[in-house]
């Protein structure tokens, strides 16, 4: 198994594409912390003066304002007293602010790519007429899948411990070093703010994103061995991709009228909400968010593997 393994991570590097994705991320985190940088400028070390100003404004404001507008100036006055009793700069910036927020942001990169290695995992072979000196070798059908399965799964971790490095690096370089224990407000989906620690939040961030990248590059897999045409796998598992925060987002807002949808995998792909709120739907922790993933998790493996053990390989 383990030579197996070897040799399809020598494929998978073996391709510039692949090494080009890992270049795209690195380039991606440096300019990402160069427009933050441009953006946000250096905090303020005046800042609590400066926030007791805008606050003194705002209460000012809140006397002359219309009725409409008098609940955004209250919400935005007790968000500046938040900030003032809890210590908290609102315009802090160290690198792992920038991990938290912007690095976080790019994963979306890791799982397009993931998808894409992925999806052409299998179907490449066929697409280019290898398929068959891979199933003539002394190993059952099985377990050669498993080794693909296996390299693309470590190709993904790759690529997320490469965003996460050069996301510190550049962090580091642009920002300084930040206080990991800092506090900072977060906003979750319905508007609240959360406190939290800002280098626990990042990793807590990591940890319910690898779930998903697990599940949407196994999506991927799959696609891989149920089509022969590389362009059409690698296709559909991107239109997945994108089209699953669409389709999430609707089956929350109908899962209050029919509670059948919280059963679906859509809304449990983005696990990282779990970072800002205990809930996503009425009664859905994450539990059983996790528990649905593995269903699907084991359907999906066994439609994988099913199908390739019974698949004609002629071209």
């Amino acid at each position: 198994m383990f030579s197996l393994i070897k040799n399809e991570m020598v494929k998978i590097f073996a391709k510039k594409a692949n090494w080009i994705y890992i270049l795209i991320l690195i380039l991606a985190v440096v300019i990402g912390g160069i427009i933050q940088q441009k953006i946000y400028g250096e905090p303020s070390d005046n800042w609590r003066e400066e926030t007791q100003t805008e606050l003194n404004q705002l209460k000012k404001d809140l006397e002359a304002a219309p009725n409409e507008d008098k609940e955004w100036i209250m919400e935005q006055i007790q968000q500046k007293q938040r900030y003032l009793d809890e210590n908290i700069n609102p315009n802090a910036v160290s690198n792992w602010h920038f991990m938290n927020g912007t690095v976080i942001g790019m994963t979306m990169l890791v799982t397009l790519f993931a998808v894409i290695v992925s999806s052409a995992s299998v179907s490449s072979e066929f697409a280019e007429g290898t398929i068959k000196q891979l199933l003539i070798r002394p190993h059952q059908r099985w377990v050669i899948l498993l080794s693909k399965y296996i390299s693309v799964l470590i190709y993904s971790i790759v690529l997320l411990i490469v965003l996460i490095i050069s996301g510190y690096i550049v962090g580091l370089i642009l920002f300084g070093s930040g206080d990991f224990n800092a506090k900072i407000f977060e906003t979750t989906l319905d508007g609240q703010q959360k406190l939290a620690v800002v280098g626990t939040q990042f990793f807590l961030k990591v940890m319910y994103y690898i779930p998903s990248l697990l599940i949407i590059m196994t999506i991927a897999f799959m696609l891989s061995t149920l089509f022969k045409s590389q362009a059409l796998a690698v296709g559909i598992g991107i239109f997945v991709l994108f089209l699953s925060s669409t389709i999430g987002g609707v089956i929350v807002l109908l899962a209050e009228k029919y509670t059948w949808t919280k059963f679906l995998i859509f809304p449990h792909l983005d696990l990282t909400v779990y970072a800002l709120q205990e809930k996503i739907l009425q009664d859905v922790t994450l539990p059983m968010s996790l528990i649905i993933l593995a269903v699907y998790y084991i359907i999906f493996l066994l439609i994988t593997f099913t199908f390739f053990q019974k698949r004609d390989i002629s071209i």
